[in-house]
């Protein structure tokens, strides 16, 4: 449903969509393929999901006015519709829905710096956090 608001936008196989730490401007729903979602902590990468179609990613900095937490990479070719921080202000208007959001987006954003630190550790706790990311692609 959300994917009608955007302007669609083509990514090849490897290509990044966005960066770590980078501002961000806009939120993608993914129409078709595949979307790595991974930080890096101390040169290491760590991957927080894998998302399909269907699936939106994001969203958090157009919340919370922080640089993007984690680099979304396409694999293989992708297609997503690209939403506007003034759509999606719009999508979110009702000051109950965006406090919601926003701080569930918080919340987020301190898991993932947290699981990023541990994956960074080492490659056993790395293997762990892969069940951990699995779990949490519910929330995405």
């Amino acid at each position: 449903m959300l994917e009608q608001y955007g302007v669609p936008r083509q990514y090849k196989d490897g290509e990044v969509i966005f960066r770590q730490g980078r501002s961000g401007q806009e939120m993608y729903v993914i129409r078709r393929g595949k979307v790595r979602i991974f930080g890096t902590h101390d040169g290491s990468e760590t991957t927080f999901a894998v998302l399909r179609e269907k699936d939106f990613f994001g969203e958090m900095s157009l919340l919370t006015g922080e640089p993007r937490s984690a680099t979304a990479q396409a694999q293989g070719d992708v297609s997503v519709s690209v939403i506007d921080a003034a759509t999606f202000a719009h999508l979110i208007s009702e000051p109950l829905v965006h406090d919601i959001l926003t701080r569930m987006s918080h919340r987020l954003q301190k898991v993932d710096n947290e699981l990023e630190k541990l994956g960074s550790q080492d490659t056993i706790r790395r293997e762990h956090l892969g069940h951990l990311m699995e779990q949490r692609h519910w929330l995405t």
